[in-house]
């Protein structure tokens, strides 16, 4: 398994410091308040600052855009039941994806989960993974965003009636008892990383010699602040 398809393997790593963002709260967002780019070397393992070394994490079966050899790797740590999140995607995501992922640039992998334990049973993150299975999750994620505070039966009916889901294969994906360690792993590892709230953006760099750069982007941040932190690890040798 390669370093970009697992988190906290890599042989060596440096922990770039992001950018100061402008308008950051202080509460959610204090992770993101870096004022210049600054590598720890941590020879055998991820600098203990780092949000990743808390565990391996297969990215292999989770969402994901981009090519999977591209130089950047972004882990998109996000809730259905977040504003931030909903108007990230809305508002930014979609110039990242035109210049970075569909460019090739940059390979967009996405945990849901959010600080909540018991979000683990809400029917949203099951349906979503459901989707999943079928290859819809991105065809879909606008419309898991606008109904995530909805009552599960509304829930369910509503994404059936989609034409881009097929409703038998949804029901026995919902029906399916390991779905259910599925959610509790996602939210399992979603805690291990100790990340402060959602959204929150892992991305890292691999050089040719396995030394990975990362940095971590805390908040919905606008759409030049990303701009800045991946062009800084795209231009890394």
């Amino acid at each position: 398994m390669s370093s970009r398809e697992t988190l906290g393997v890599a042989p060596a790593s440096r922990l770039l410091r992001a950018p100061e963002p402008t308008g950051m709260s202080a509460r959610r967002r204090v992770a993101g308040v870096l004022a210049a780019f600054v590598a720890l070397h941590a020879p055998g393992g991820f600098a203990a600052e780092s949000p990743v070394a808390a565990l391996p994490l297969d990215l292999r079966d989770r969402p994901a855009l981009g090519r999977e050899d591209a130089p950047v790797v972004v882990l998109e740590i996000s809730s259905f039941k977040c504003s931030h999140c909903r108007t990230f995607h809305a508002e930014v995501f979609p110039k990242l994806r035109e210049q970075y992922i569909d460019a090739g640039k940059v390979r967009w992998v996405v945990l849901n989960a959010s600080d909540e334990n018991a979000d683990q049973f809400a029917k949203i993150f099951a349906l979503a993974r459901c989707a999943g299975r079928q290859d819809r999750y991105w065809e879909l994620l606008d419309e898991l965003f606008r109904v995530a505070h909805r009552a599960p039966s509304f829930l369910e009916d509503l994404l059936a009636k989609n034409t881009v889901l097929d409703r038998p294969a949804l029901d026995q994906c919902l029906r399916d008892r390991g779905l259910r360690n599925v959610l509790a792993d996602d939210f399992a590892r979603y805690a291990a990383l100790k990340v402060r709230g959602t959204p929150t953006f892992l991305m890292w760099k691999t050089s040719r010699d396995g030394v990975r750069t990362e940095t971590t982007v805390a908040g919905g941040q606008k759409l030049d602040y990303f701009q800045r932190v991946l062009d800084g690890l795209l231009n890394l040798p």
